[in-house]
């Protein structure tokens, strides 16, 4: 809900200043404590005091600590209120008021009681002047102002008689970078530097002019690139001359000496200057506008599968209901039921798990493919002929399978010793036995016609078919062809989102999948699934969450920075 606060401060000549501010909250919480919506740095106020919140049947106050509330001069612990009702927060009057438009709840906050004229005085006599100490206004400031210049400038520029040279050296700016090595000495120029610099900067801490190629002149994008030769641009500045973007510094984005690690810039404006109102800018524009996660987002897009064979990729929003075509049949609801997945080698039924199929990476961050030999196998075993139980073929290319059992029928009848009472003899037979001519040539007929049977039966909808979309095809040796599976590995490519960082949230509250009977369904939660969650920028009940949270500023698709045109990579 949207919160309006009125701060009203009553003035000498008896008129009232009026601060407003507008707050994002589920719940208008109030207190001494700074996570509290309405802040009051006042002794008297509890760290928690009360919370407000809008109900079904209106505005609902609570005390949340030990202290009671006077709602019109009256002690309650929690009651209703409405618009002119007025409660006592310690030395402050709150006042509920008619929202604007736009606004669920407008409150005007008071100091009806400030803090007594003895304790003013008491801080007043605690004040050291200038004049006490014998200085005028202006001896002290000539004083300081000499002080300042000469430890501040003079000492840094007699200690450091060379900064100036390699400032104005001739010399190119790789030939610059090379001192950066030899110049590990500290001087009296500490004192100029504003911070400590990230650790993979520390080489040439001391070595100013590496970045600071100009005096009194900002780093300047070249004094980077020259040592992150191949990092990549935003857009292709030719198309998109945009000038927020053009005139938009490295340093504007990632800051020095704010410590040891590496700092890069959050704030939501950064982003939202130009994604806010995209459509105005470019005409054409297929990106939707977007200036907060919590506000203003878009819903989510996943790019899907449509056409495997070609390679054809779309992407849809979740709104749409996305439906990809993956070429692979995997009932997750069926696969989540204990009864309906009975091992064949054991007998018995298994309760499979989300992690039983869906493993993490080193990394944490993403899912590891699905193989069938890892994670299917011991179901779906891909056995043949009863008279070999525990051979099974290759998961692989119909050929590879069509030639696995054409080798292993001729291998078999050739050899003799056929347990397969329906059998013609000469497979039967004692194995080893020689065979002539005629009969070699029964017994790999007796093979080929195993083969095309046990093909029949592994390329039928109960075997190969349970999973693949498998098709006639007579220029293929087997007569079968399966169409290829593409499932997405990764359903939004232009953002990041890291498992690991969600282990605590269970598969289930983000993807449906003990409902899911089809492998066309997009199991990804939508943007309001995430939002319970996460917030904008200036979310105070919820995880803030800005642009950068998600989403890179840097496309590999994109030219290198220093490249002169910043054209697209082909």
């Amino acid at each position: 809900m949207e919160v309006s606060i009125t701060t009203l401060t009553r003035r000498k000549n008896g008129s009232i200043g009026r601060k407003e501010e507008v707050k994002a909250c589920e719940t208008l919480r109030i207190g001494r404590g700074a996570e509290n919506e309405i802040f009051l740095l006042d002794a008297r106020v509890p760290l928690h005091l009360a919370a407000l919140h809008d109900g079904a049947d209106g505005l609902f106050i609570e005390a949340t600590g030990s202290n009671d509330l006077r709602l019109n001069n009256s002690i309650v612990r929690k009651a209703h209120v409405n618009v002119g009702d007025i409660i006592g927060i310690g030395p402050y009057d709150l006042c509920i008021v008619e929202p604007t438009d736009g606004i669920n709840i407008a409150v005007t906050l008071e100091l009806v009681q400030p803090i007594g004229d003895d304790v003013e005085s008491l801080l007043s006599r605690s004040n050291l002047t200038i004049a006490k100490v014998g200085l005028t206004k202006r001896s002290s400031s000539w004083l300081f102002a000499s002080i300042v210049l000469v430890v501040f400038l003079a000492l840094p520029l007699l200690s450091t008689n060379s900064l100036f040279t390699k400032y104005f050296n001739d010399g190119s700016l790789e030939q610059k970078s090379q001192s950066m090595v030899n110049s590990n000495e500290s001087n009296f120029d500490v004192s100029w530097v504003s911070g400590e610099v990230m650790n993979s900067h520390k080489f040439f801490a001391n070595d100013c002019a590496a970045c600071h190629t100009k005096p009194f002149v900002m780093v300047e994008d070249a004094a980077c690139t020259a040592c992150h030769k191949e990092q990549h641009g935003h857009i292709d500045k030719i198309k998109f001359p945009a000038e927020e973007l053009t005139s938009t510094r490295c340093a504007t984005c990632h800051t020095d000496h704010q410590g040891p690690h590496p700092v890069r810039a959050a704030k939501q404006e950064l982003c939202s200057d130009c994604h806010n109102n995209l459509d105005q800018k470019v005409e054409g524009m297929h990106l939707a506008n977007v200036s907060d996660f919590g506000s203003n987002h878009p819903q989510f897009k996943p790019t899907v599968w449509q056409d495997p064979s070609k390679g054809i990729k779309k992407r849809i929003s979740l709104d749409d209901s996305p439906i990809e075509v993956s070429n692979l049949k995997f009932p997750h609801k069926t696969h989540m039921n204990a009864k309906r997945m009975r091992n064949p080698v054991t007998g018995k039924n298994t309760q499979l798990e989300c992690a039983s199929c869906h493993v993490p990476d080193i990394s944490g961050a993403y899912i590891q493919p699905v193989k069938m030999e890892e994670h299917c196998g011991d179901c779906h075993l891909l056995t043949f002929d009863a008279i070999a139980p525990k051979r099974t073929v290759s998961h692989g290319k119909p050929e590879t399978v069509y030639r696995e059992l054409n080798e292993f029928y001729s291998s078999l009848a050739l050899k003799g010793g056929v347990t397969d009472k329906t059998a013609p003899k000469v497979v039967r037979r004692r194995p080893g036995t020689p065979l002539v001519k005629e009969e070699k040539k029964a017994a790999l007929q007796w093979a080929m016609s195993k083969t095309e049977k046990s093909s029949r039966y592994l390329f039928s909808a109960s075997q190969c078919g349970s999973c693949h979309e498998v098709i006639r095809d007579k220029n293929n040796a087997s007569g079968y062809n399966v169409e290829p599976v593409k499932v997405a590995q990764i359903w939004q490519p232009k953002s990041v989102f890291d498992h690991g960082k969600h282990k605590d949230v269970s598969c289930a509250e983000c993807h449906a999948a003990d409902t899911s009977m089809k492998s066309s369904d997009v199991l990804l939660p939508k943007i309001e699934g995430c939002q319970t969650c996460h917030g904008g920028e200036a979310a105070t009940d919820k995880i803030p969450s800005t642009c950068i949270s998600c989403h890179g500023f840097h496309r590999d698709d994109v030219a290198i920075m220093a490249s002169p045109t910043g054209k697209m990579v082909q």
